[in-house]
């Protein structure tokens, strides 16, 4: 059996947001989602049994879709689709808005809320079969399909990723070269403890006490 002929089917690449019982957001993409009734809307998603995701799925009963456009960046694909959100917060990396509790893709196509109301499991993928009790259009473009990821968008992503890793590794060990440091202002002493790391904060910052801008601090 030539099971490559499964990827003549189209697909599109979704963003599935969900939330862990203590609040904390996780999420994957996802390419099996289709409509499957309009009364009421229903569609189904099929996760694999391995995800986070669907754990959280599963003890939650929700879950949002962000339909992602052809113009998204590889990197949005790479933090979703190559971590596990057991261990890497992924909407951190990204810019998203939460509604009613649900993470979503900050430029979506649209955006789909959804509450399950089945589940059919099988030795590796988990069906949902949910009611859409929300959705909405938030711009104009084409969708981005599993074709399309196959075709010529996977070596972007896996290459954004490559990058991805290795720079958090140097950041890493700059953050361990760097503890117990802090950023002082050489002008007036003002040592700064902000919440915002101090190489985040905007270039139009200035130091509270004697108002001089970034470039006066230095680590000590």
């Amino acid at each position: 059996m030539d099971e490559t002929a499964l990827f003549k089917l189209t697909h599109g690449l979704y963003v599935l947001g969900a939330c862990e019982p203590g609040g904390r957001y996780v999420g994957s993409i996802v390419d099996a989602v289709m409509q499957v009734a309009n009364r009421p809307l229903v569609l189904a998603l099929s996760c694999n049994n391995n995800s986070y995701t669907k754990e959280c799925i599963e003890k939650t009963g929700e879950f949002s879709l962000s339909v992602i456009g052809k113009g998204v960046a590889p990197l949005v694909i790479a933090n979703f689709g190559f971590q596990s959100s057991r261990e890497i917060n992924k909407w951190d990396n990204v810019k998203y808005y939460v509604d009613d509790q649900l993470p979503y893709l900050q430029n979506n196509l649209a955006a789909i809320r959804c509450k399950i109301i089945q589940k059919i499991a099988y030795e590796s993928n988990t069906m949902f079969l949910a009611e859409v009790i929300g959705c909405q259009c938030n711009a104009e473009g084409e969708p981005l399909t599993y074709n399309d990821y196959r075709a010529y968008f996977k070596q972007e992503v896996l290459k954004a990723f490559q990058q991805q890793k290795e720079k958090g590794s140097t950041m890493s060990e700059e953050k361990k070269n760097n503890e117990g440091k802090k950023w002082v202002c050489t002008v007036c002493g003002y040592v700064y403890d902000g919440d915002v790391p101090f190489e985040d904060l905007p270039e139009d910052w200035v130091c509270p006490l004697c108002g001089v801008d970034k470039s006066f601090f230095e680590l000590q």
